[in-house]
Order: structure tokens, then C-alpha cells, then sequence
């Protein structure tokens, strides 16, 4: 099951308007336990919370004085939860009761109404499931770009992915997504196995090659990662980064002519970008090389 949901998310599967969500998150009485860079996400037991703040608001407990019942329960007995999903929660006239180590705790009062918590898990993953049903392919990898530019995100971009590839397993896009992921933790032999998912459900893919090439670079397989840059490049010949990187091989292998050929149509393509200026050095000195030792030639 997923783990953790946008507020769009809640208020879908809730129905639940947004402004109450961000009121009471406000409050301090539901607020999302997942803090991600600027993002913040809810979890299952954050929606059983949810959940049953919206059962006592229903029942004519103003949210703020939920809150303040609860927060007076922690300054009496200190260990006690604020965790709503934890609880036994009543109603009596417009008190909250809480059972808490077998015992009522309140003021005083009579027994009017019972929120059973188990009940609100068992319907909120129902509808979880439900609202996970009703995402397409197209919903899910949405859902994992969003996550998958920060680290902190990763295993929730990943979490994505795999719906994805479990409702379409000829998405290529989310194989080399994921396989992107591993590689930027370094995990080379993973990566390596997305993007060779990737290109069995698509041999065409350019970035699946490059990235593939990058992966087999790193693992010092270098003749294997010059095939798939080459392979990008016969599908897709503007692709200046696979120039690059063979501009960068060939110079190690001795190739000045191929690495000159690269370097010169990396520039073409991309002459403003960052790279640029350490392909016009690299190009100038190879040429540089090469009129020099023509000119040695000439003198013998």
C-alpha cells in the first residue's frame, strides 16, 4: 500500500476540504509527519487521525477544543499519546472523553457516543486502496517526478515508479527514472538493471542508452559504455551529451580524430552550456597536438 500522500491526495480520499486540512494542521491538531525540503506529506495513521477529528468536528466538538482537550490530557498524565489514531474516543454533550489505561478520562460526564478507531483504519484503507485503483500509469509517474528530484524523496518517487511498471510493465520512462534514482546513490549494479528493463521494453530509448552508458562508466567498464553512447547517437545523432562522453573516451584511448569529431559536434550542439568551455580546451588542445606534430613531421 502507499505510504504517504499529498494533501490533494487526503482531501480525495477523505473528502475533506482543503482549508479545514490546512486549519487544523495549523492548530497542531493533525499535521502531516512527513517534512520533505519545503513539502510536507501524511501518512495512514496521520489519515485514522484525520479521521477521527473529522468524526468529533461531525459530533459538534469545535477542532480547537479537541485540541485543547487532548493537549490538557498530556500536561495531567505526561505519558500520555496525542496520537488520535491510538485512542478510544467519546462524546459526552460537548466534552471529549478518552480512554486511556482502561480508565475515562475527562472531567466528568454521561456516555453518549463511541468512535471505534479500528472501524476508521479499516475504512480508510478501503478507501486507500480505492483511490490507488482509480490512478492510472500516467498518474503514478507524474507522481514520481514530483518526488524523485530531491534525495529525501527518492524511495517515494520510487514507490511511484513500481506503480507504474505494476500497471504498465512496458513504461520504459519509469524504468530509466528509476534507474536514474539508483544511480545518483551510486548503486551502480541497480541502475544498471532498470536501464536494461528500459530498453527491453523499448530498444530505442537514447536516454536508456546514455544512462546505461554512464552506469558501465562508473564501473569501469568502458568499452561497453562506448557502445551504448554510440548506440544512443545512431538513435538519436543530436544528442550532444553521448558526443561528449565519447570525446572524453576517445581522448583516453588515444583517438584524437574521433575525440576532435565528438568534441567539435558537442559544440555545435550545445554552445552555451556550462560544458562548453571545457570542450573548446579540450578541442583546442588536441588540435593544438596535432598541428604540432604534423609540423615535427614536416621538418624530418
Amino acid at each position: 500500500m502507499y505510504q504517504y500522500f499529498t494533501r490533494q491526495d487526503v482531501c480525495n480520499i477523505l473528502s475533506i476540504r482543503e482549508g479545514r486540512l490546512q486549519y487544523w494542521h495549523r492548530i497542531g491538531l493533525v499535521s502531516p509527519s512527513l517534512r520533505q525540503k519545503r513539502r510536507t506529506f501524511y501518512g495512514f495513521q496521520d489519515l485514522i487521525c484525520l479521521k477521527t477529528a473529522e468524526g468529533l468536528v461531525g459530533r459538534g466538538i469545535p477542532a480547537k477544543k479537541i485540541k485543547h482537550s487532548i493537549s490538557a490530557l498530556k500536561k495531567r498524565f505526561p505519558e500520555f499519546d496525542e496520537n488520535l489514531c491510538n485512542k478510544r474516543i467519546y462524546v459526552v454533550g460537548n466534552r471529549v472523553i478518552i480512554s486511556h489505561k482502561n480508565r475515562l478520562i475527562d472531567h466528568s460526564g454521561q456516555l453518549l457516543f463511541k468512535f471505534d478507531v479500528d472501524e476508521f483504519a479499516k475504512e480508510i484503507e478501503n478507501r486507500v486502496r480505492l483511490f490507488g485503483s482509480q490512478k492510472t500509469a500516467d498518474d503514478w509517474f507524474r507522481e514520481g517526478l514530483s518526488h524523485d528530484r530531491h534525495e529525501s524523496t527518492y524511495e517515494l518517487a520510487l514507490n511511484a515508479y513500481r506503480q507504474v511498471v505494476k500497471l504498465d510493465p512496458d513504461y520504459a520512462d519509469a524504468y530509466v527514472n528509476m534507474g536514474t534514482i539508483y544511480y545518483n546513490q551510486r548503486k551502480f549494479l541497480e541502475a544498471e538493471r532498470y536501464y536494461r528493463l528500459a530498453l527491453a521494453r523499448d530498444p530505442y530509448h537514447a536516454r536508456a542508452c546514455f544512462n546505461l552508458g554512464n552506469a558501465l562508466d562508473e564501473m569501469n567498464c568502458v568499452e561497453k559504455a562506448a557502445e551504448f553512447y554510440e548506440k544512443a547517437l545512431e538513435i538519436d545523432p543530436l544528442f550532444a551529451d553521448a558526443h561528449y562522453n565519447l570525446a572524453v573516451i576517445c581522448e583516453k584511448w588515444g583517438q584524437p580524430d574521433r575525440a576532435i569529431k565528438h568534441w567539435k559536434r558537442y559544440l555545435a550542439l550545445e554552445p552555451e552550456s556550462k560544458a562548453a568551455a571545457t570542450a573548446r580546451k579540450r578541442l583546442r588542445l588536441l588540435q593544438f597536438q596535432q598541428a604540432l606534430a604534423l609540423s615535427r613531421h614536416q621538418e624530418r
